[in-house]
């Protein structure tokens, strides 16, 4: 298992339990997307059937997708020569950006309950999050894994 696979594992695994402690992060809005709705640490509904993202992978959009997805396939058999970073990039991207909303999101809550121990605290668990995380970005595109 890769480093960037350790910290993401981390990161998804501390959002789930600040967002069901009741803490608001970037996972509200990522479950909205699949329709489940969490309030209050409680899942309140869960209608995966009427989501956008089940619209979008069975309408127009989701066709196209599919029939781009075997294009690639099929070109990818001609060219056998790809960066297989280039397909990890876009996810590396995403999961640093989450990242970092969250952060700031979790830090401003803790500014929010006039400690300054607790944003402190908070802030110095996500630097550390984030330097590793980088710190891993740069050793798997170094290493050409």
């Amino acid at each position: 298992m890769s480093n960037i696979a350790r910290f993401t594992t981390m990161f998804v695994v501390m959002v789930i339990f600040l967002e069901l402690v009741g803490i608001p992060t970037v996972a509200s809005s990522v479950l909205g997307t699949f329709g489940i709705s969490i309030n209050d640490g409680e899942i309140e509904n869960a209608d995966i059937a009427n989501s956008e993202i089940y619209s979008w992978i069975f309408g127009a959009a989701g066709i196209l997708a599919v029939i781009a997805g075997g294009g690639a396939v099929i070109i990818g058999l001609f060219a056998k020569s790809y960066d297989t970073s280039l397909v990890i990039l876009p996810l590396i991207i995403s999961i640093g950006g989450a990242l970092a909303s969250t952060a700031w999101t979790v830090i401003l809550y803790a500014s929010s309950q006039n400690a300054p121990w607790l944003t402190k605290i908070v802030a110095i668990v996500f630097v550390g999050l984030g330097i590793g995380f980088l710190w891993s970005c740069v050793d798997y595109f170094r290493s050409g894994i």
